[in-house]
């Protein structure tokens, strides 16, 4: 497994459910579609000057789950007494994303994973000695790796936990560690997404399939889709 290091519908008001609105989060921010519609024009502005051909290799629903990952991981952060390092390597983050380092995706996208990278290295540093993760997050795990055909179907995951490497083991515990932080201060901030960005995650450790793509393997769900409502809720 090359693991690499790298987020319940209720009633609805009509104050909390507006078209123009992509996201809610807490009591005072929204982000709305002409947020989003800013940072996509930004990226192909900026892709243009750099003389680069092609469509823009982000959408509309990638900006949504980035801004609010930006904005729960600054909640977490500071419940956590965590600060971002003054450098980030955006130049890194812009050849992950194929979009030039100025882009304003590559900074919001960088801030939050860096964020998410230093919760799992402090919840490495205060996890127990021969801390194992759970039964259900390795299930997890294994099944997520299977349906990307990154595990062979044949093998039960009673081996499949036996042949986990123990770094690999270690960083599945210390995600489920910053995962369920994560997923106490999205619950507190009683996000509302807009359905057409649903389903919506953060992912707090993805996984490198044999083609070099970076997929979610870890991650803090927020919320299902329901074509009945403008907006929903994350319990």
């Amino acid at each position: 497994m090359a693991v690499v290091a790298s987020l319940t519908v209720a009633g609805l008001s009509a104050c909390r459910s507006e078209p123009s609105v992509a996201a809610y989060v807490g009591d005072s921010t929204r982000i709305t579609e002409k947020r989003v519609q800013e940072i996509w024009d930004d990226a192909r502005t900026s892709l243009s000057e750099a003389g680069a051909q092609g469509t823009v290799p982000i959408s509309r629903g990638d900006i949504v789950r980035t801004l609010v990952s930006a904005d729960v991981m600054t909640e977490v952060a500071k419940r956590e007494n965590v600060t971002l390092p003054t450098n980030l390597p955006l130049g890194d983050y812009a050849t992950q994303l194929k979009l030039p380092e100025q882009a304003e995706y590559v900074r919001l996208y960088a801030e939050s994973d860096a964020l998410i990278r230093l919760l799992r290295e402090r919840a490495g540093a205060s996890a127990s000695s021969g801390a194992q993760p759970s039964d259900d997050d390795l299930r997890t795990v294994y099944d997520t790796l299977r349906e990307a055909g990154e595990v062979d179907p044949s093998l039960p995951f009673e081996q499949f936990k036996t042949q986990l490497p123990a770094d690999n083991l270690q960083l599945v515990t210390t995600s489920a560690a910053v995962r369920d932080e994560v997923a106490a201060a999205a619950g507190d901030l009683k996000i509302k997404v807009n359905p057409r960005y649903q389903p919506l995650q953060i992912s707090v450790l993805d996984f490198q399939t044999q083609q070099g793509q970076l997929r979610p393997l870890v991650t803090v769900p927020l919320g299902a889709a329901d074509a009945g409502a403008p907006v929903i809720d994350v319990s």
